[in-house]
């Protein structure tokens, strides 16, 4: 990315509570300010990282297989 995440929530903390991410004026403000670098499909392992170098997504295709993958549902996050 062509911008930092300390940038970013930087700007996130400027709109405070309003920042919901259902606000759409802020949320074309937010994507004008830190566009995504490309709007292509990611198919191939990747790993996309801010200016600074810090690591915002691994993208690792079928590294577990579902055998090693674990389901939490809405119910199960409640209880905890």
């Amino acid at each position: 990315m062509d911008w930092s995440v300390r940038q970013y929530t930087n700007a996130l903390a400027q709109f405070g509570p309003r920042c919901t991410g259902n606000q759409q004026d802020i949320e074309h403000h937010l994507r004008h300010l830190f566009p995504p670098n490309t709007t292509e499909t990611i198919s191939e392992p990747s790993v996309i990282m801010d200016s600074d170098g810090i690591v915002l997504l691994w993208f690792l295709p079928g590294l577990l297989n579902s055998s090693r993958q674990v389901a939490i549902t809405l119910s199960e996050k409640s209880s905890h």
